[in-house]
């Protein structure tokens, strides 16, 4: 499945966990997913870059340029905290080319080092994590909790659980976002 994903998508660091899991063995129990993903870890025989599993074969680089310009971009990513900057924030701020910033984080969510939650929001992996333990913590995380508990204001709230969803961490039923059962969201490697 990762051979396949790398030769259609080589500029894209790779896949999430559940999302892979989705597409190469859905009817596979999440357990037996997660005891598998950890061992091939282990063996070396497949790789993670940030939240992206990969072949060991493959990686996303960055120029010199791009690494200079992505440092400050990052450290204000991750002080931003659950409420990161918007790109034309960060464009505006380190007055750079909006379009520039946009195409430099796109590059960086391929890489595994950020996610993109919605168009020109990106989140760095570490308070990405926290939100997700806090979703775990919630006995029924619906927007108006995960709002409460996050200090983010509701439409915000429904981006992130959406975007949970999205990458196979959360389900939605009805109006709660449940945690995938043998699912786990860690704080992923820096690349």
């Amino acid at each position: 499945g990762l051979a396949a994903w790398h030769a259609r998508q080589p500029d894209e660091a790779g896949l999430e966990m559940w999302r892979l899991k989705r597409m190469v063995a859905p009817e596979l129990g999440d357990e037996v997913w997660s005891a598998l993903i950890s061992r091939m870890l282990e063996a070396g025989t497949i790789a993670r870059s940030g939240a992206s599993l990969h072949l060991p074969s493959h990686s996303v680089a960055l120029s010199e340029a791009e690494q200079a310009m992505a440092a400050p971009l990052l450290a204000a990513l991750e002080a931003g905290r659950f409420d990161p900057p918007w790109v034309r924030d960060l464009a505006r701020d380190f007055r750079l080319e909006e379009d520039a910033v946009r195409a430099l984080l796109r590059k960086l969510a391929r890489a595994g080092q950020l996610s993109q939650v919605v168009p020109d929001l990106f989140y760095h992996p570490a308070p990405l994590a926290e939100m997700a333990g806090i979703v775990a913590g919630l006995p029924d995380a619906q927007a108006a909790s995960f709002r409460d508990a996050t200090g983010l204001g509701r439409k915000r709230a429904i981006q992130v659980l959406e975007f949970f969803d999205r990458v196979g961490y959360t389900r939605r039923v009805r109006n709660t976002h449940l945690p995938r059962p043998q699912a786990s969201w860690t704080e992923p490697p820096q690349v």
